[in-house]
C-alpha cells in the first residue's frame, strides 16, 4: 500500500495621527538588521542500488526477517534480478516454505519488500531442479560486479550501462551472473561466477 498524505494571518495598519509630535532631529533611528537568506541545500546524488553495498546488505537481511521466511531456508526459483539507475529495485521469485509447490514474486523498492504476488507455474519440470538456496549467494556481490562493469565501460566508446544485473540457475545446478555493456561501436555480455569473479566479457 502506498500512503500519501494539507492556515492565515491578519495584518493591521495603524493610521498616523496628523497632529502627532515629530521626532526630534537629534533622535537616532534604529539600524535594521539585514535579512539572512539561507542558501538551498543541494540534494545528495542518488546512489544506484547496484553500487550500494549497504542497501544490498540491508535488503538481504530484511528478506530473511520477513515472517514467512524467518528462521527458514529461503529457496530462490530460477533467477534473481537487480536494477539500478532510476529503477532501483530487486525482483526475486521464492518458493513458499509452507507450500513448496507454490512460488511468489517479491519486489524490493523504496527501501522495503512489498507484499508478494502469486506466480502461475507451467510445464512439467521438477521443482527441486528449479530452485537454489538464497544462502549460496550474497546480494553485495552485485556491487562488486558493478565495479568491474564500470572499469570495462571505460574502454567502450559511447558506453551505456542499463543497470541490470541478474543471476540465473542453469541446467545441472550451475549459477551464473549476467550483465550487458552497450557502446556505439561494440557491445559485450558479461558473465560472472556466483561469487562475482569474472568469467568473461564476450563481444556480441
Amino acid at each position: 500500500l502506498s500512503i500519501a498524505s494539507c492556515g492565515g494571518e491578519k495584518k493591521e495598519e495603524v493610521a498616523k495621527n496628523e497632529t502627532e509630535t515629530k521626532t526630534a532631529p537629534s533622535a537616532e533611528k534604529p539600524v535594521s538588521e539585514p535579512a539572512t537568506v539561507s542558501a538551498p541545500v543541494p540534494e545528495a546524488p542518488k546512489v544506484s542500488l547496484v553500487s550500494d553495498v549497504s542497501t544490498l546488505q540491508k535488503a538481504e537481511a530484511a528478506l530473511k526477517e520477513l515472517p514467512k521466511f524467518k528462521g527458514k531456508e529461503i529457496m530462490v526459483f530460477q533467477n534473481i534480478h537487480f536494477y539500478g539507475n532510476d529503477a532501483n529495485m530487486i525482483i526475486v521469485t521464492l518458493q513458499d516454505p509452507d507450500k513448496p509447490e507454490n512460488v511468489d514474486e517479491y519486489k524490493f523498492t523504496g527501501g522495503e519488500w512489498q507484499a508478494p504476488n502469486p506466480v502461475t507455474l507451467t510445464g512439467k519440470g521438477n521443482m527441486s531442479a528449479n530452485v537454489f538456496p538464497l544462502s549460496s549467494i550474497k546480494f553485495e556481490t552485485v556491487a562488486n560486479i558493478q565495479k568491474q562493469l564500470d572499469e570495462k565501460a571505460k574502454t567502450v566508446e559511447g558506453v551505456e550501462l542499463d543497470g541490470h544485473i541478474y543471476l540465473v540457475l542453469l541446467s545441472g545446478g550451475e549459477k551464473k551472473w549476467y550483465t550487458q555493456i552497450k557502446g556505439t561501436r561494440e557491445s559485450f555480455s558479461g558473465y560472472f561466477k556466483p561469487d562475482g569473479t569474472l568469467r568473461e566479457f564476450k563481444k556480441n
